[in-house]
């Protein structure tokens, strides 16, 4: 069945506000997470995602767009009843119209009957034979008119019926785009937890690093001094001065760069959680991974797993029954093969679909796997940094090395920390992606 103009007025209502931004409240959002964080500067990154969610323009517009759409609904169903009444009493007049010709009929089987009764005169049989005349010429009429009222109400019927599959076209449409609009909401709903944990893990590992070039600027200063006392002394040359000076500047522009990337970053986690700009805001660091799991191995049911939860190939598939659906028996040649050729286009687009979650996936368990083990090595490594740091202690509490190479090896333990947390991070957040992609969420953006 051709899909008719209701179908156009209820697929525009879902693109009032558009669904570019791509659905999941793995999570309940606490309904007091507004109150419980107000007028404080310190927040965890749990609190900091509610706040994200909550505040999130696109899910309000998206929210607006389902009031839209339930909207609609009810105007098709309300015109569909309406439709359905019209029908109703179409088979109520008919009804009365066979109730007068019954009527007739019987009068007329009535005279028939009298005019069989021989006593009757002349004059009597002429009577009723008049009567007879007129009544079948009345019948004859009354039936003309019901056949000319039966074809224009069978023409109403016709007309009203096809308003009644048009309204149900519609109605299947706004359900689709209503699915969407769920489906496009959960998606947003993680995406924004997501880009909340993003962004405040980011801040986290800027304030380390911050404190890691306040600590290497200061040991770069002493260096200087060092320097330029061993110069004076002829032990260094001008140019082993002006390395250590360089050093200094590069580690302060290093600095004043990541101070201003954390600025923007806790402006931008502030419009987040609905908060001005350039409020204060102090972020809990998360634990670090404890577990080092490898990703799940890329089999056949994993793939299959992946392909049924893929929305994108629901809404093709769901838009490939639809071209189907719409051939008609009164479509001619020409206007077939162009929906065949449709059908074709879309199952080539069904099948690059597929392709691209299973490369995705693949691509996905590589990137937990690599910065599984990056995260691994990292984490011996600050535990060796530890132990040499404990060792180099005692060395200097022994009077063996100089303060300055103390410092250099606490620098060296505090770059081992940082690295550790910033691969601890990318690996939390791999799995996260992973699991999101896992329930069918749009990940693409992430």
């Amino acid at each position: 069945m051709k899909k008719k103009t209701l179908k156009a007025v209820a697929s525009t209502m879902v693109l009032t506000f558009g669904l570019s931004v791509v659905p999941m409240p793995a999570h309940a959002v606490s309904t007091n997470i507004v109150s419980e964080t107000k007028n404080k500067n310190t927040l965890t990154i749990s609190q900091i995602q509610d706040l994200a969610v909550i505040y999130n323009d696109n899910a309000q517009k998206l929210q607006l767009n389902m009031k839209q759409i339930d909207l609609g609904e009810q105007m098709a169903r309300n015109e569909r009843h309406s439709i359905e009444n019209s029908i109703n009493s179409m088979g109520g007049s008919s009804m009365g119209g066979n109730s007068g010709l019954q009527s007739m009929e019987k009068v007329i089987a009535s005279l028939k009957a009298q005019l069989e009764n021989e006593s009757l005169t002349s004059t009597e049989r002429e009577a009723l034979k008049a009567q007879l005349t007129a009544m079948e010429m009345q019948y004859a009429s009354a039936l003309a008119t019901q056949d000319s009222m039966a074809a224009s109400m069978q023409s109403g019927l016709d007309s009203a019926l096809a308003g009644i599959d048009q309204i149900n076209d519609s109605l299947d449409d706004l359900k689709n785009n209503k699915d969407d609009l769920n489906k496009a909401m959960k998606d947003l709903e993680t995406q924004m937890r997501y880009t909340a944990a993003s962004l405040s893990l980011s801040a986290i590992q800027l304030e380390k690093s911050i404190a890691f070039l306040e600590d290497q600027i200061a040991l770069a200063d002493k260096s200087v001094q060092i320097a330029e006392l061993q110069h004076k002394l002829g032990m260094k040359i001008v140019t082993d001065v002006e390395a250590q000076q360089a050093n200094k500047k590069e580690a302060e522009k290093n600095l004043e760069d990541m101070e201003e990337s954390l600025s923007t970053v806790k402006r931008n986690i502030n419009i987040l959680i609905g908060r001005n700009a350039g409020n204060p805001l102090e972020i809990v660091p998360m634990n670090l991974p404890v577990a080092i799991d490898p990703a799940p191995a890329y089999t056949e049911a994993l793939i299959d797993k992946f392909v049924d939860n893929n929305y994108t190939l629901k809404t093709l598939e769901r838009d490939k029954a639809d071209l189907k659906d719409s051939v008609d028996s009164d479509m001619g040649s020409d206007e077939r093969q162009n929906v065949d050729y449709k059908v074709e286009a879309k199952n080539q687009e069904i099948e690059k679909q597929e392709q691209a979650v299973e490369d995705n996936l693949k691509a996905m368990l590589a990137k937990i796997n690599s910065d599984g083990e990056a995260y691994k090595v990292s984490r011996q490594k600050y535990v060796t940094e530890k132990k040499n740091f404990e060792f180099t202690q005692k060395k200097y509490e022994l009077g063996m090395i100089s303060e300055l190479q103390l410092r250099q090896a606490e620098l060296s333990l505090k770059n081992a920390e940082m690295t550790n947390m910033q691969n601890g991070y990318q690996y939390y957040l791999d799995w996260q992606k992973y699991y999101a992609a896992e329930k069918g969420v749009d990940v693409s953006a992430l």
